[in-house]
C-alpha cells in the first residue's frame, strides 16, 4: 500500500477499525497522519475533556492549544510502539485514552514543578525587602519550560543507550575523539559520529 496516495479517510479507517493492522503498516500510517494533522481533533477532544473549555485551559495554565497539540503528538508517535494489535481494540480507542492520560499527566508535572519552584523563592528577599518571587519569569514561559523538557525527556526515551550516552557528552561540549576515549573506544570518534547523527535523525522524525 502506498500511504502517501492514501486519502485522509481511508487512513483513519486503518487506526479505527483495522485491529489486526500489523505494527510496521500501522507505524506508516500513523507517520503520514502525524505528517497531515490528523490527529490534532483528536488532542483538542482530548483538552476539552480534561480542562471543559479552552479559556479555562489559559486561565489556569497560561498555554495555548499549539503548546498541548505538541505534546499529543508526541504522545501519538510513542503510543504507536506501545499498541498491541488483536486484541480487540482499534488503535484509534487506544491513542485517545493514552492522549488524554498524557495530558494529565503534563498537568501534574506543570502544578508540581509551579510549586516547587513557588516554595524555593517564596521565602527569599532582596535587600530592599522584595521577595524573590516576583523575579521569577512569567508563569507562561516557565510552564512552556517545562513543556519542552517533558517532550525532550520523551524523545531521548526512543534512543538507545549508547546514543543517548554520545548525545549526553556532545551537548556537554565533548568532541567525539573525547567521548570514545570516555567510553573506552579510544580511535572510534568516527563511528561515534554517525550514532550521533542516526539519534538526531530519529528523534527529528519523533518531533
Amino acid at each position: 500500500m502506498k500511504i502517501h496516495l492514501a486519502t485522509d479517510t481511508q487512513l483513519e479507517e486503518i487506526t479505527k477499525h483495522d485491529h489486526d493492522c500489523p505494527p510496521s503498516l500501522l507505524g506508516e500510517v500513523v507517520e503520514e497522519m502525524l505528517n497531515r494533522n490528523l490527529f490534532d481533533r483528536m488532542i483538542t477532544h482530548c483538552c476539552k475533556m480534561v480542562f471543559g473549555s479552552f479559556n479555562r485551559m489559559k486561565e489556569l495554565h497560561s498555554m495555548e492549544l499549539e503548546d498541548f497539540l505538541q505534546i499529543g503528538r508526541t504522545a501519538v508517535f510513542k503510543a504507536v510502539k506501545m499498541f498491541e494489535p488483536g486484541k480487540g481494540k482499534s488503535f484509534s480507542s487506544f491513542v485517545h485514552m493514552f492522549i488524554k492520560q498524557r495530558i494529565v499527566e503534563c498537568i501534574k508535572f506543570l502544578e508540581r514543578d509551579r510549586r516547587d519552584q513557588r516554595n524555593e523563592f517564596r521565602d527569599i528577599e532582596t535587600e530592599d525587602g522584595l521577595n524573590m518571587f516576583y523575579f521569577m519569569p512569567s508563569q507562561t514561559n516557565v510552564e512552556k519550560f517545562v513543556i519542552n523538557k517533558i517532550m525532550i525527556e520523551d524523545f531521548l526515551n526512543q534512543l538507545t543507550e549508547r546514543q543517548r550516552q554520545v548525545m549526553e557528552l556532545y551537548l556537554k561540549d565533548h568532541n567525539f575523539e573525547e567521548i570514545a576515549e570516555m567510553l573506552g573506544r579510544k580511535g572510534k570518534g568516527r563511528s561515534l559520529n554517525k550514532t550521533y547523527n542516526d539519534a538526531m535523525k530519529k528523534l527529528r522524525k519523533g518531533a
